[in-house]
């Protein structure tokens, strides 16, 4: 293949090493091709693997995302409920259930407001004409309150308490953070006592009838 002399451009046979014309020494054509070839080869592969980086760091900002803001049904429940309380903290030994009486009048389960603010964590049930409900309500940490079915339904325990930030069974010792009810430890961690809305009017909580009633079992 012919070539020519950079240096004069006197025309040149392949295997020439010095020029005849100006003896300018004269590199393999084959050579300079190679290194062209390796150079924009190897600037592909940089390019490449940039574009690698960058989208594994895309597909890792997607999934932390929507792991971070998807939020579980009972931590929707709970952020939507009523603040009745400074921010308090649960002591290191059990706080037991305390039971109180509720009324139910116009489609409405009511309880004392100012009896929850003062014990903290109490049950009571609803009695309507299909059968007994068990409910239960506290107050988190953060002041809010938390109105949910008292059952731990794999074990169908109806008793609990609380120690610390969670809330224990007392059947099977699974334990769920009071604050947003995600499982701690235990075999029941995926079914902690159901949420269900109330609002505050008042010295009154208010659930709806309706809103329990129509809860089912998960298990």
């Amino acid at each position: 293949m012919a070539n020519f002399c950079i240096n004069c451009g006197n025309d040149l046979n392949q295997e020439t090493k010095f020029c005849g014309s100006c003896g300018e020494k004269i590199a393999p054509s084959e050579n300079n091709s190679n290194q062209k070839r390796d150079a924009v080869l190897g600037k592909k592969s940089t390019k490449s693997q940039q574009l690698n980086v960058v989208l594994a760091l895309v597909l890792f900002g997607i999934i932390v995302g929507y792991f971070v803001t998807t939020e579980t049904k009972e931590e929707k429940t709970i952020n939507n409920q009523p603040v009745i309380s400074e921010s308090l903290s649960y002591p290191n030994y059990p706080t037991l259930l305390a039971e109180v009486s509720v009324d139910v009048k116009n489609g409405n389960i009511m309880l004392p407001l100012d009896v929850v603010q003062n014990k903290k964590f109490v049950s009571f049930t609803y009695n309507g004409k299909n059968g007994s409900v068990p409910l239960l309500a506290y107050i988190t940490q953060e002041g809010k309150l938390v109105t949910a079915i008292r059952m731990c339904e794999p074990c169908d325990s109806r008793s609990f308490h609380i120690v610390g930030d969670n809330l224990v069974c007392d059947a099977c010792g699974t334990t769920w953070h009071i604050d947003n009810l995600d499982a701690v430890s235990g075999s029941c961690g995926k079914y902690p006592p159901d949420p269900i809305p109330s609002r505050v009017k008042g010295n009154k909580i208010i659930i709806s009838v309706s809103a329990v009633t129509s809860w089912t079992r998960r298990v």
